[in-house]
């Protein structure tokens, strides 16, 4: 026991004193720090417009209101803006995901709501191609690097020197000296994971919670997929160059070629036309409004909101009962097209989830972004929301416009409030279950490579 302690203290001093895990260990801090630090930022800046809104949308419809003094409702009612929001989940800070592609926040008029479904602000190109240095890109694409370092000589560089025949001779459990080595390299990866984890716990505010600690299993999965694939390709008793050069091969593949191809075929499989043909069918089923006759449009009005039929719509001039009976057209006509563009965005998220059955970098990508909420599904669920608080909006207002009352006369303020639609809880089940069933399999291949070549080689060597 006490030649075994002393052992265990040699490996671990050997393999601590390396310059490898110095500069791996202190790399890893400062990109963390950055990417917390990025994280919180971004959506530091998100939050502050957010909170700015609600006097902004008082001050913006009390400034409509006094100028429409002595208008009716439908003249007014042209010109106010209605600001939804998107509010960012705490665990946001940690994967930003889409939230710096998609819109966080819209404010929509009581025209046509299609055409203002899809209204962003403008990015850096760049910024989008590389990507958000926060805390997931972190471990989806540093950590993997560090393991590589840790790991790609643990036997390689002892059999290139020597050390290993020596070994060899002294020992007549060589799997067992083995397996020494990388649990002391594993417990170290897993101990600097945890640190980092837990300085962005820290960092970022992040609630101890359901959801952290979601992210914590999705990330401890992720490394120990790494560490069970570094261990595969040292099981083979190659050199430290190929070990590294394979190695870096796979994560190029996996992190940047894989999902690139991924993406690929997506766009290919399921084009998404929709999204323009929505916004175009919209605007021409306007349009053509104009040069139509009114009753036509006006029955496509009253087929959803009968009650409106006794307000007299003139044919020889201008209302404004009929002008929002156009724009509520338009999104009739543009619903199918808008309908067909939700189910292929959701088609889209699926057939991403099945790519990320066979590659733990997307499934773990996808999974933190579903506990932050920044993922593609968290964003259909705004904009249908939006589309849902628009109807109450023109709801609202279509009595005062068909009664043309006064501007003044209605209460603006009684409008309907947008209500966010909420945090929701991530299911990852299946994510987790398929990056433990890839590192189960690699694990057991590894073990049967290790004493196949191993054991051979060192036979051979001795000889």
């Amino acid at each position: 026991m006490i030649f075994n302690n002393k052992v265990w203290s040699l490996e671990v001093k050997n393999f601590l004193l390396g310059n490898t895990v110095l500069w791996g260990f202190v790399s890893l801090m400062l990109f963390g720090l950055y990417g917390f630090f990025h994280g919180n930022n971004v959506i530091e800046r998100q939050e502050q417009i957010l909170a700015k809104i609600p006097s902004v949308q008082t001050a913006h419809i009390q400034t409509v209101v006094e100028h429409g003094k002595g208008k009716t409702v439908g003249s007014t009612a042209y010109y106010p803006f209605f600001y939804t929001t998107n509010p960012p989940s705490p665990w946001a800070k940690f994967s930003i995901g889409q939230r710096d592609v998609n819109p966080f926040n819209l404010k929509v008029k009581m025209l046509g709501i299609e055409g203002q479904l899809h209204d962003s602000e403008l990015t850096n190109p760049l910024t989008l191609l590389v990507g958000n240095l926060d805390a997931s890109f972190v471990f989806i694409f540093l950590f993997p690097l560090l393991i590589i370092a840790f790991t790609y000589n643990t036997l390689s560089e002892e059999q290139e020197s020597g050390v290993w025949k020596i070994v060899r001779i002294s020992s007549s459990h060589t799997l067992s000296v083995i397996a020494r080595k990388l649990l002391i390299r594993l417990a170290v990866v897993l101990l600097t994971s945890a640190i980092v984890f837990l300085m962005g716990m820290i960092y970022l505010s992040l609630p101890f919670s359901l959801p952290s600690m979601q992210l914590g299993i999705v990330l401890l999965c992720y490394v120990i997929f790494w560490f069970t694939l570094a261990l595969m390709i040292i099981s083979f008793g190659k050199s430290s160059s190929f070990n590294a050069t394979v190695l870096v091969c796979l994560w190029i593949f996996l992190c940047i070629l894989f999902p690139g191809i991924a993406n690929i075929i997506i766009d290919n499989k399921i084009p998404v036309p929709e999204a323009q043909q929505t916004a175009i069918k919209q605007r021409e089923g306007y349009h053509q409004k104009w040069d139509m006759p009114k009753k036509p449009t006006m029955e496509t009005f009253y087929a959803s909101y009968p009650e409106y039929r006794k307000y007299p719509i003139p044919e020889d001039k201008y209302s404004s009962g009929w002008y929002y009976a156009m724009q509520y057209a338009g999104d009739v006509e543009s619903s199918e097209s808008s309908d067909e563009l939700f189910k292929k965005l959701e088609q889209r998220q699926n057939l991403s989830d099945l790519f990320g059955q066979f590659n733990p970098v997307i499934a773990a990508q996808q999974h933190l972004n579903k506990i932050a909420n920044t993922d593609l599904a968290n964003h259909i669920q705004y904009l249908r929301s939006v589309k849902r608080h628009h109807k109450s909006l023109r709801e609202y207002f279509y009595p005062g416009i068909f009664q043309e009352t006064l501007t003044e006369n209605l209460d603006w303020n009684a409008h309907p409030k947008y209500e966010p639609a909420g945090y929701v809880t991530a299911s990852l089940l299946s994510g987790i279950v398929s990056m433990l069933l890839w590192s189960i399999a690699i694990f057991f291949t590894s073990t049967v490579l290790f004493k196949r070549n191993f054991i051979h080689i060192t036979d051979k060597q001795n000889a």
